[in-house]
Formats: C-alpha cells, sequence, structure tokens
C-alpha cells in the first residue's frame, strides 16, 4: 500500500472515531444527568406549598424524564412558575409573584422557586356588564339574584360557579341565548379588595311560541308537545325545556332527543325546536329461572309502546312455572298533561302449590299520577277477582275444602324509587305503602309497607342491600281468608333457604303451608366485586306469617343465610344464589307408610340446600 493510500485511510478512521463518539454520547453513555435540588420560598402555608409542588414538572418528573442540558431545564422551570402564578392568581393571591432563579455547580443544579403570594384579596363588588341594549328586568349586579350568597372568596372555582348560577337565572327568566362573553377581577391592590366582572349578553326577552317537531315517523306531533307543561306565551325558563326534554326521554319511544329555543321572532316570541329519533315499538322479550323448591321458570312477553301512535301501551305476557302459571294482559294509555297514566288489565292464572291449588281470573282498571320525574307514584284502581279454589291446608279436609270467592277490590298505591337501575341497583331505595279494601265474599282490608335500600363504597365495588316487608290484614284472620288472599314467605324473592310459601307455619297432619293474614320480611346482602363482570354477595333473610290480623310474633322467625354469585351480563346480572335453613324444622305426625298404612313419624320439613338461578339483583 502507497503512504498516500495510508493517509487517506488515516483521514476517514479520524472521521469514524468522532462519528462513534457522538453516537455514544446521544444513547446517554457519556452524557449524565444534571442532579437537581428544588427548594420553594417564601409560602409557610404547607397546604398551599405542597399544591404549588405538585404543579411542577422539574419536581415531579420521573425516571424516564432526564435533564442533561440547562436549556430545556431552564424552559421547564419558566413554566412552572407561570403555572405557580397562574394557580395562585385562582386563589385570591393577585398581587402574587414568582421568581426562579437557576445556579449550577459542575452537574449540580440548585433550583430556587421565590414566591411571594401577597395577602389573599377579598372581593367586595359584583358587577355585571351588558353588552347589549336589551335591558328588561335584568339584575344589574349578582347581588339582586336570589338565593345566591356572595361571601367574597376569589378563588376561580367559585367566581365560575357564581358566573353559572348568573346565566342559569337568566336562562330561566326569559334570557334563552344568554352567555358570558368575559369574565376577571379588577383588583385594588392598595385595599387588597376587588371587582368580579361579568361581561354578559342575553339577547331579547322571550315567552314561548310554537312547538315544532322533526323526526318522528310514527309517533303524533300531538302527543309529542302534549309533554311540554307551559302554555303557549309564558315567559321562557330553562329549567322547564330540561323538564319537557327528560319527559320525552322517559317514554320509552325514543333513542334520541334534541329540545333548542329557536332564535327569537319580533315581540320575542321563541319556538321550540323538537328533533326525535324513535326506537322500535314492538319488543319481544324472554328469560328463564330455575330454584329447587319450584323447578324451571319461564317469561315470555311481547310490548307495543306507541298502538294508536300517542304512546298507549298493549302488553301480553306469559309466566310458568312448576307452581304457577299466568297470562296477562296490560293496555296503558298515557297521560302527560295529567302527568299520568290510565290502564285496563286482565290476569288468568293457574296455581297448583303445597298450600292449595286454584284458578283465577282478575280484570281492573285504574288510574296513575307522577311526581318528582316519575320517581313518585300514587294510583287507585278497582279490581274483579273471581277464583276456584281448593285448599289443602285444612286438616279436617285431606283431599282439599273447595270454595269459590268473588271480590271488589281497591287497590290504593304510593310508591317512590329513586334507584340508579332496575335490573342492578347500586345507590338509592325505593318506599311503597299499598291500601287495598275488599268487598265480595268476605269484606277486609289489607295494608302492605315494604322498603329497599342500597349503600355503595369504594367506587360500588362494595355494596350493602337492605330490603324488608310488613303487612296486615284487618278484619280477617288468616283461617278466615281465601287460601288465594293469605300472604306466604319463603323463596327466591322472599326468605332465601326455605321453599316456596313454606317459611311460615305448617299444618303438622299434612305437612303443607298454610299461609296467614300479616307477614314480616327482612333481607340483608353484602356485595363485592372480585373480578370486572364477577360479584360475590352473602346474605341473610329472615320472616314469617302469622295467623293474627297484624304481626304479633308470638312464633318463631325463620332465618336462612347464604352465598351468591353474579355475573354481570350486557342484560343485567345473572344471580345464582345457594342458601340454607338456619332451623330446620321437624314435624311428627301420622303420613303413610310403603305399605299405605297411617303411622306417625318424624321427618324433616326443610330441605338443606335451596338453589335459585335468576336474572336481576334480587332486590
Amino acid at each position: 500500500m502507497s503512504k498516500k493510500s495510508i493517509s487517506h485511510c488515516a483521514i476517514v478512521g479520524g472521521l469514524i472515531l468522532p462519528v462513534a463518539l457522538f453516537a455514544s454520547s446521544a444513547s446517554g453513555t457519556l452524557v449524565r444527568d444534571l442532579e437537581i435540588a428544588v427548594t420553594i420560598e417564601g409560602v409557610d402555608d404547607s397546604d398551599l406549598r405542597g399544591d404549588l409542588r405538585a404543579l411542577s414538572v422539574v419536581i415531579n418528573r420521573d425516571e424516564e424524564e432526564r435533564f442533561t442540558a440547562l436549556a430545556p431545564l431552564r424552559r421547564a422551570v419558566a413554566s412552572d412558575a407561570q403555572k405557580m402564578k397562574q394557580a395562585l392568581l385562582s386563589l385570591g393571591y393577585y398581587a402574587a409573584t414568582v421568581e426562579p432563579k437557576l445556579t449550577r455547580a459542575g452537574l449540580d443544579v440548585d433550583i430556587t422557586y421565590l414566591i411571594a403570594p401577597g395577602e389573599r384579596f377579598e372581593i367586595t363588588d359584583y358587577r355585571i356588564d351588558y353588552t347589549d341594549p336589551q335591558g328588561e328586568a335584568r339584575p344589574a349586579s349578582l347581588s339582586e339574584i336570589p338565593g345566591l350568597t356572595l361571601d367574597g372568596d376569589p378563588t376561580g372555582d367559585r367566581l365560575k360557579g357564581l358566573g353559572d348560577k348568573l346565566i342559569s337565572y337568566l336562562w330561566n327568566n326569559g334570557y334563552p341565548r344568554a352567555e358570558i362573553r368575559r369574565d376577571y377581577v379588577a383588583a385594588n391592590f392598595g385595599a387588597g379588595t376587588a371587582s368580579a366582572v361579568y361581561d354578559v349578553t342575553t339577547g331579547p326577552r322571550a315567552s314561548y311560541g310554537d312547538i315544532r317537531v322533526s323526526g318522528n315517523e310514527r309517533t303524533k306531533d300531538s302527543h309529542i308537545k302534549a309533554y311540554f307543561r307551559e302554555d303557549e306565551g309564558a315567559l321562557y325558563q330553562r329549567r322547564a325545556i330540561d323538564a319537557y326534554r327528560d319527559a320525552l326521554s322517559r317514554t320509552s319511544l325514543f333513542r334520541e332527543v334534541s329540545v333548542q329555543p329557536a332564535p327569537p321572532l319580533e315581540g320575542g316570541r321563541t319556538d321550540l325546536l323538537v328533533e326525535v329519533a324513535e326506537r322500535p315499538h314492538r319488543t319481544i322479550g324472554g328469560g328463564l329461572s330455575f330454584a329447587t323448591d319450584v323447578g324451571i321458570g319461564a317469561t315470555a312477553s311481547w310490548e307495543n309502546r306507541n298502538t294508536f301512535r300517542g304512546g298507549e301501551l298493549l302488553s301480553v305476557t306469559l309466566e310458568a312455572s312448576q307452581p304457577e302459571q299466568q297470562f296477562g294482559l296490560l293496555y296503558e294509555d298515557p297521560l302527560p298533561r295529567f302527568p299520568g297514566a290510565w290502564n285496563a288489565t286482565a290476569l288468568f292464572l293457574n296455581e297448583q302449590t303445597d298450600a292449595y291449588e286454584a284458578v283465577t281470573g282478575k280484570v281492573g282498571t285504574g288510574i296513575e299520577r307522577t311526581f318528582r320525574e316519575d320517581r313518585l307514584r300514587l294510583s287507585a284502581n278497582i279490581q274483579y277477582t273471581y277464583s276456584d279454589i281448593t285448599d289443602l291446608s285444612d286438616p279436617d279436609f285431606p283431599e282439599g275444602r273447595s270454595e269459590t270467592v268473588q271480590f271488589l277490590s281497591f287497590p290504593l298505591r304510593a310508591q317512590y324509587n329513586n334507584a340508579d337501575d332496575e335490573l342492578n341497583p347500586t345507590t338509592g331505595f325505593s318506599a311503597g305503602a299499598t291500601v287495598t279494601p275488599f268487598v265480595g265474599d268476605l269484606q277486609f282490608n289489607r295494608v302492605t309497607l315494604s322498603g329497599a335500600t342500597r349503600h355503595s363504597f369504594g367506587e360500588d365495588r362494595f355494596i350493602l342491600a337492605g330490603r324488608g316487608l310488613v303487612g296486615a290484614t284487618l278484619g280477617a284472620s288468616g283461617t278466615d281468608l281465601p287460601a288465594t288472599e293469605r300472604f306466604y314467605a319463603g323463596g327466591g324473592g322472599s326468605v332465601r333457604g326455605y321453599a316456596y310459601q313454606e317459611a311460615g307455619p305448617i299444618n303438622i297432619e299434612t305437612g303443607n303451608p298454610t299461609g296467614g293474614a300479616s307477614i314480616t320480611e327482612l333481607n340483608l346482602e353484602g356485595r363485592v366485586m372480585v373480578r370486572e363482570n364477577i360479584q360475590l354477595a352473602v346474605f341473610a333473610d329472615a320472616g314469617t306469617v302469622f295467623e293474627s290480623e297484624t304481626p304479633d310474633f308470638s312464633g318463631d322467625t325463620l332465618v336462612g343465610a347464604g352465598i351468591g354469585v353474579r355475573y354481570m351480563s350486557p342484560i343485567g346480572p345473572v344471580r345464582l344464589d345457594v342458601a340454607t335453613p338456619l332451623d330446620r324444622r321437624r314435624l311428627t305426625g301420622l303420613r303413610p307408610n310403603d305399605e299405605g298404612d297411617l303411622v306417625e313419624q318424624t321427618v324433616f320439613q326443610d330441605d338443606v340446600i335451596q338453589v335459585y338461578i335468576a336474572l336481576g339483583q334480587p332486590f
């Protein structure tokens, strides 16, 4: 190789080495991170100092956020200082200053935020500056708005909240176009006081005009308009618009509802623009359940929620299990301006239980009034009942005692429910009271009180739920009542661990439940989410029925306990409960042996385990 060639290679080698060193530097091998120490000075309040530290990127950097040069570090420090100052201003320290200082010695960098918050200002005046010439019935200051507390708090959240209430007041007093264009604080640094100023535009004062409906394919315009409670020409109120939209949403007729004010016309008249998207009005449903005491149960339903284009509901239901089969019809006609509904019902029921066998027909009609966004419901009904009954609990009639009864009943109900979900409630409570006079073959009055509540903890991971029921019959004791009109306890929706209708007095001779004229039930359940879709439950249920007209607690209260698993499916919780009676009853009486002879025998009345599978929480 010639000298020229050697010299050329040396030059190439000299270029390669610096490039390699640069690459090594870029990967962090040769460049070390700066050692950073941060101090905040001038803030004595530990809570305020902690809040300011939480804003700093430099203080709260993680292992991946490294500084190897001063330039990016200076930019981060300056950004921190600006955020700290903005935070102090939002807390009412309008004269606050934040001065960052940075010193370096080798790789060690000391950063100091010199903060002078000054005194916290007080808001002494709340001013509204209107930017348009409209002037009728507009408040000149926040102090003129009823119910608004002005406490001098200078924080940004408080001033924003007052601005929101100002706009809400204007919306509800005839100004649908009201908005805050700008808000700011004018500070008097010498006095330590300030004025909160809201620049507002309202547009003209408006009253309700016509309602213009679009998007409806089947539902009548008149039905949609009927849910609006205000009269044409009344002063515009935003709360009435919100209530109108919510009422339309609760009809289940629409998947989307929009209600907006149109631009005010001459004289302030404002039409309402209602746009809806309808849901399918016909639905078919079905379900299966299982319990060891009643076997497999099945339900099927069909409904049309807009039968005659006015939100009328027509539904057909079929339910079948080993002890009970029923066919039900319901027609409900909404009364939006009432508000409420009128209904007509028919029910055909065949029951074959251990207590009795019966074929029953019921027809009735009633009216319901709703309040508080349909959470409170009051109803009055009249119902005719015909039953052909074979009572199997009377020891004097081993083959059953037959009777036919007819009644007119007048159920009066009050029900309140603010639970957050129908199938899987996590918060809220329900309470109900029903008084039902009966006239016919026997006259008596029935009263029931019920309630349920849930309390959630840990972002709904833990839920404690409870349910209670008390019932009484005034004017007749248990044996006087037809078997179909007595109270019974026991089963998956009552006292779990005891078989259907068997959590109460048992006829010693027949082993069949006798029912009673009064009842008490109490259920407690704890639920915990252990996986995203899996919930475990432990529960204890107690209850019994009484021969007396009102609960006298003279007999034993039966208690069952158990555990459960719920799978949170898209259609609701699928529930599996396993329960056991805590006191298995023994009955001694004359019973046929294998040869058919009656001999005295002692047997367990209650099984060791009962299993229940169903959709939805028990309460």
